[in-house]
């Protein structure tokens, strides 16, 4: 991610943090249970179906099943690492409109981060928390997931 891309998605979560809390990184990512790939035809379908599969595990009411899909919205989709928590943010396209936090979990319900087989253009990766539950995403790099598992400590 380009340095002035950064100072954005830190501009649009700053506000987002709780008095104290410390941003530590924020990365653009995509939640597989919503990602939907180009084309209308069978094989995307199917390419779709199968993308999605393990997207999120876990029983209703675990970590995992509050994790948001994507909508179909021109957002950005971010994930924000604190000293606090792990916290899915989206954030307008016009930068004057605040961003919204859609899911967070504290630090320590984070077991790991585990970097999935590249099958598709974007990197893939899982959050799995301490309940046994996961969801997985999607970013452009794999630094990107590096990074996240540096400052998570996992």
């Amino acid at each position: 991610m380009t340095e002035a891309l950064m100072n954005l998605h830190r501009q649009a979560v700053e506000p987002l943090l709780a008095p104290g809390e410390r941003l530590l990184d924020v990365a653009t990512v995509v939640p597989v249970s919503g990602a939907k790939g180009i084309g209308d035809g069978t094989g995307a379908k199917v390419g779709n179906a199968l993308a999605r599969l393990g997207a999120v595990t876990g029983q209703s009411g675990s970590i995992a099943s509050g994790f948001p899909s994507t909508d179909g919205t021109v957002m950005h989709r971010l994930l924000m690492v604190t000293d606090q928590r792990l916290a899915f943010v989206t954030s307008s396209v016009d930068r004057r409109k605040p961003g919204q936090v859609m899911w967070h979990a504290p630090r320590h319900l984070i077991q790991r981060i585990e970097r999935r087989p590249r099958l598709q253009l974007m990197a893939r990766f899982r959050l799995h928390f301490t309940d046994g539950s996961a969801v997985s995403l999607f970013t452009a790099r794999r630094r990107t997931i590096e990074s996240l598992a540096t400052h998570l400590g996992r």
